[in-house]
């Protein structure tokens, strides 16, 4: 079998990354790309050619790419356009696997992307019902969840006809469709199209109730405790949240909306006849310093001194926080009180961290004017802040100048290459969006 072109690898690179606008740009530029090979084919819906190729060599229905791993199958799941169904029927009754998957994390088997997860976020519902009626999974920890998120109805219906649970807490990742979905903030730039998504899981009858994690939070929970979410919020009591439900450690949704200076979720939830009686001191000092209110804050950590020194996990992460919405007042003030800026955020990563995923040039002068440390790894990914930066500006939104302005002042900060590239070996600059990218070293080659 012939070498793949460097227009191939970079072709299914953009579909592997769902990189639409570099895949659909390359094909007009090169388009013979689409009958190079099996998997070119698959990836945009060539059944004539995937016919003939398999006529010639039935062998190729499950033959995982050499460069990637990836069989058939998936490229034809997570195609871009033509008639990716038949070609995945064509796999299909050559042999092809319809649980066919690959590994989100290679050191977690348990971490699986399968055939079903990419024609649901591809939109493509035939190609959905297909796999399902030929025998895939529709409870993967995946698919459901991530049609959700990207409110793809059409493969939710079918989904929860061929037995979806939408309810259900799952095994591996020990959270439901709802809990999921609860997690995006108000900065995120797919929250709307999320909360649609978890407004028809609840209008087919998911149960809000049903908690998720080892601390037994609902999605209520969940909402409160970001520091956004009146919306979402009110769509969760609507279909029959309960206001007082509390956690394994007992806190219930009002203590958390205090803590996090989610104002607006706290008034909701006290109107709704929430319990207030079980804040506490260290409760309305988070609360304070979310909201910027230096006077509250200082008063209470001055009556209280052991309360910053004695955060827990999940209360240090308030700092994070902080920074990933852009809270400056808040962030000022945490770090006078002795917040350490080590502390690790609800997706682990510093404050830093967290302002370099989103883009906030602002945001990171601050950090880095009251001292952030620029070269520190997380606990997840293992990469510094420069990496965060880079997967930001071509996975979180679309700001390319606030990302270049973000990169320049981490490097001129001291950021350092080895620190940015992550447990699995990836630099900064394979992650990043081209223009964040050509500031490691020279620009990318030309997509021509």
């Amino acid at each position: 079998m012939t070498q793949p072109s460097a227009h191939q690898e970079q072709f299914l690179n953009a579909i592997r990354n769902r990189d639409s606008a570099a895949a659909s740009l390359l094909l007009e530029q090169h388009p013979e790309i689409a009958r190079a090979d099996v998997w070119c084919a698959c990836s945009v819906g060539e059944p004539d050619f995937v016919a003939a190729a398999l006529a010639a060599e039935p062998g190729l229905a499950v033959a995982p790419r050499a460069q990637d791993g990836w069989p058939p199958l998936l490229y034809a799941c997570a195609s871009l356009k033509g008639d990716a169904a038949r070609c995945a029927e064509l796999l299909l009754d050559h042999g092809a696997d319809p649980n066919s998957h690959v590994l989100w994390d290679e050191n977690d088997p348990a971490s699986r992307l399968p055939a079903l997860y990419f024609a649901c976020v591809s939109g493509n519902a035939p190609l959905v019902r297909l796999l399902l009626d030929r025998g895939a999974e529709p409870n993967d920890g995946e698919s459901i969840y991530h049609a959700a998120e990207l409110n793809q109805r059409e493969c939710l219906e079918i989904l929860a006809a061929k037995g979806a649970d939408l309810s259900g807490r799952h095994s591996h990742w020990g959270n439901t469709p709802l809990y999921f979905l609860a997690g995006y903030q108000e900065a995120d730039s797919n929250r709307a199209t999320a909360t649609l998504g978890m407004g028809w899981l609840l209008e087919h009858s998911a149960d809000p109730n049903v908690t998720s994690t080892p601390g037994d939070e609902t999605p209520l929970h969940r909402v409160a405790a970001s520091g956004s979410g009146l919306a979402v919020a009110e769509l969760l009591l609507a279909h029959g949240a309960e206001v007082d439900r509390p956690r394994a450690d007992g806190k219930a949704a009002y203590g958390l909306a205090v803590r996090s200076g989610n104002t607006s979720v706290a008034d909701l939830l006290r109107e709704r006849g929430a319990d207030t009686s079980g804040t506490a001191p260290v409760d309305e000092l988070l609360g304070a310093c979310m909201r910027g209110d230096a006077t509250v804050a200082r008063e209470l950590a001055g009556r209280h001194p052991e309360l910053v020194v004695g955060l827990t996990a999940e209360e240090r992460q308030t700092f994070a926080l902080a920074a990933r919405e852009g809270r400056q007042e808040s962030v000022r003030l945490m770090a006078e009180l002795g917040f350490d800026f080590l502390w690790e955020g609800p997706w682990h990563g510093t404050p830093l961290h967290h302002a370099a995923w989103f883009g906030n040039p602002a945001m990171v002068r601050l950090l880095l004017d009251l001292g952030a440390p620029v070269n520190v790894r997380d606990g997840q990914f293992g990469s510094s802040p420069l990496a965060w930066a880079a997967h930001g500006s071509s996975n979180c939104r679309k700001a390319d100048d606030d990302y270049v302005a973000v990169v320049e002042m981490l490097l001129a900060a001291g950021a350092d290459r080895e620190t940015s590239i992550n447990r699995w070996g990836e630099p900064p600059e394979s992650m990043a969006a081209p223009s964040v990218a050509a500031l490691f070293g020279g620009p990318l080659p030309p997509l021509r």
